[in-house]
């Protein structure tokens, strides 16, 4: 696990020095360089220790140093791609998964991610070819940030990295527009002009040419049905589960995981407790809040005989918020943050360096109550004639009461803009980005109404809640919740690993018909089944909770870590923003004229990262067109 950094058109030490400065916290462990000046290449990379502690320096090069590579990630298959090269006559310095990448380049060339296993982004310089070569995982589950230049192409990690090289930090206002209407900003969009995020499943090749970014895997729309009975789906997971959380143990330091109490994270630790002596659980505790699941963690752990600690999280976290943010590639948007950072911290002082989580299972099988809600509307969808949709949108913009229910009644006739509605977070109930921000947008201009068409292709059905869960695998999981997991961890120094997302299982859910991933009356009800006989039975009984803060609360307080970044002066120096109008509403929500808590965190946490890292000068990029 590293965090990695590199130039291709220019060579510059210091520059390299000061974007791997800028990943410490993703590598605390070492820091490796490459330079080559003649053909204007530097790859660098930060590394914490996990594979071959002693020999797994980066970046690593061939046996006559021709390719070099810097990786983030873990390859879960290395050990049987190294066989397999060492038949074909390489030779190895050490047992990393990252020297494997340079000698299956020299096979296969940009072929090679089609035989990766793990999660991962890297870089490769072929230097008798000419060629650089980027890669990023099929789920996104680590990124990859890149800016083409004028002077050349500039990569890494962490968006702050390219800063450091100068790359222009002008906003892009649609960008800016989605993060306020999502939460977050849909790849290959970055809240920078000249910053591209390389897509999940994507490459990018560099050569004489020019740059050419495609992807190289994606869900499709067609394939037969991986089950077709609950029953049957379940005994398909629990294997593809157990295999995923096997490989996801591999490592030379220790291995814990967090713990919810809910159904995910506690299958995750019943299959890990099952192969190890000693295992380290980590939980957050909200202290006097109704939502505390701290307890229901407890018993799950006493029930699974694990070394359990938990850290307690209120508004006094946000002391060091600034310390988190500054390390972002974009605004933590959700509260959530906040917990998670917190749990990375503490699972460090307890000296594990990789966690195995539950992320990922709502999206693949039907976890969200929304997913339910839009499926349970399918039969009236499909009964109601056209005259009673039409009479709901003429009522809608007449009637005084109920009008915002009537309105999305009249336009769930369309798929898309079901998915719209419940992607936006049902943005006809709360303030839209134009009632605080000066920029005037919309949703086709922006791009979003486009990304959410181009998303629901990829459905291998054609009921809303299937559309729902394809766009969220596409764009919710990459592009907030990994973004949220990936960023918050690294930035305590600590490595999460989600098997719920090895490509087999998202690939075979994703094939499962409507009515089996999504049960209306019985929540994730394939992987509850899956896993009934490992967890105790209050876990697959309870009600889905959602880890959540008081954040309406803290936004009536007087706590300075929301004045010092809601202060007029603040707001008035953030590009895009109403500074009369936010304080307007923080106002309405102090007097209980509202209820914006959620948007003034959304705020708060875009002023926070704009003026704790848009701070540095750069020079202009231009954006690369993605086949999506």
């Amino acid at each position: 696990m590293c965090g990695i950094a590199g130039v291709a058109g220019w060579t510059d030490e210091a520059v390299l020095g000061e974007m791997l400065a800028r990943l410490e916290h993703r590598g605390p462990d070492g820091e490796g360089r490459f330079v080559d000046e003649d053909a204007g290449v530097m790859l660098g990379a930060r590394r914490l220790a996990i594979i071959d502690l002693a020999r797994g320096d980066q970046p690593v090069t061939n046996e006559d140093g021709t390719v070099v590579v810097a990786f983030n990630g873990e390859l879960y298959n290395h050990a049987a791609l190294r066989d397999r090269l060492r038949e074909a006559g390489h030779r190895f310095r050490s047992a990393c998964d990252t020297e494997v990448l340079v000698h299956l380049w020299e096979e296969e060339g940009p072929a090679l991610v089609e035989r990766l296993d793990g999660m991962f982004a890297f870089s490769i310089w072929d230097a008798e070819a000419g060629t650089l070569f980027l890669a990023r995982d099929r789920l996104g589950i680590k990124p990859l940030y890149y800016s083409d230049t004028p002077d050349g192409l500039v990569w890494g990690s962490e968006v702050p990295a390219l800063l450091a090289a100068g790359v222009d930090t002008a906003l892009d206002p649609a960008a800016v527009y989605n993060y306020f209407r999502l939460g977050y900003v849909p790849w290959p969009r970055t809240l920078f002009a000249s910053v591209a995020s390389l897509p999940p499943g994507g490459l990018a090749l560099l050569t004489p040419d020019g740059l050419t970014v495609r992807r190289y895997w994606r869900l499709g729309a067609s394939g037969s049905p991986s089950a077709t009975s609950v029953g049957q789906a379940a005994r398909q997971l629990r294997g593809l589960l157990e295999t995923a959380v096997e490989r996801r143990l591999m490592a030379d330091v220790p291995v814990g995981t967090f713990l919810s109490g809910g159904l995910d994270s506690s299958a995750v630790t019943a299959l890990v407790a099952r192969r190890t002596d000693d295992l380290s659980t980590f939980s957050v505790a909200f202290p006097g809040e109704p939502f505390d699941e701290s307890g229901q963690a407890r018993a799950v752990a006493d029930a699974l005989g694990t070394d359990h600690h938990e850290v307690a999280v209120d508004l006094d976290a946000l002391t060091g918020f600034g310390d988190l943010v500054g390390r972002l590639s974009a605004p933590p948007s959700h509260v959530q943050f906040l917990p998670i950072y917190a749990l990375s911290q503490l699972a460090r002082r307890e000296g594990v360096t990789v966690a195995l989580a539950g992320e990922g299972a709502d999206e693949l099988f039907g976890g969200y109550p929304r997913y339910r809600q839009v499926h349970r509307t399918r039969w009236l969808v499909g009964t109601m004639p056209d005259l009673a949709y039409a009479a709901a949108g003429r009522l809608s913009r007449v009637t005084p009461v109920g009008h915002l229910p009537l309105a999305y009644l009249a336009e769930l006739r369309s798929g898309e803009a079901a998915v719209h509605q419940h992607a936006c977070g049902f943005d006809r109930f709360r303030p839209p980005p134009e009632a605080y921000l000066d920029t005037a947008l919309d949703d086709e201009t922006a791009g979003l109404a486009g990304t959410i068409r181009t998303a629901m292709a990829t459905s291998a059905g054609s009921s809303p809640g299937q559309y729902l869960m394809a766009y969220d695998v596409a764009h919710l999981l990459p592009d907030f919740v990994l973004y949220k997991s990936d960023h918050t961890s690294m930035a305590a120094s600590l490595e999460v690993r989600v098997p719920f997302l090895d490509h087999r299982i998202v690939e075979f859910a994703h094939r499962l018909p409507a009515g089996v991933r999504i049960v209306p009356a019985d929540e994730k009800a394939v992987v509850k089944r899956a896993v009934r006989d490992l967890v105790p039975r209050s876990v697959i009984e309870r009600e889905k909770y959602g880890m959540g803060l008081p954040v309406d609360d803290w936004f009536r307080s007087d706590h300075d870590g929301i004045a010092r970044w809601l202060s007029e002066s603040r707001l008035a120096e953030t590009p895009f923003v109403d500074a009369d109008r936010v304080l307007e509403r923080w106002a309405d929500h102090r007097h209980g004229r509202g209820r914006y808590g959620r948007m003034l965190w959304t705020m708060l946490a875009f002023v926070a990262w704009y003026h704790e890292v848009v701070a540095r000068g750069g020079h202009g990029g231009a954006r690369v067109a993605v086949e999506t």
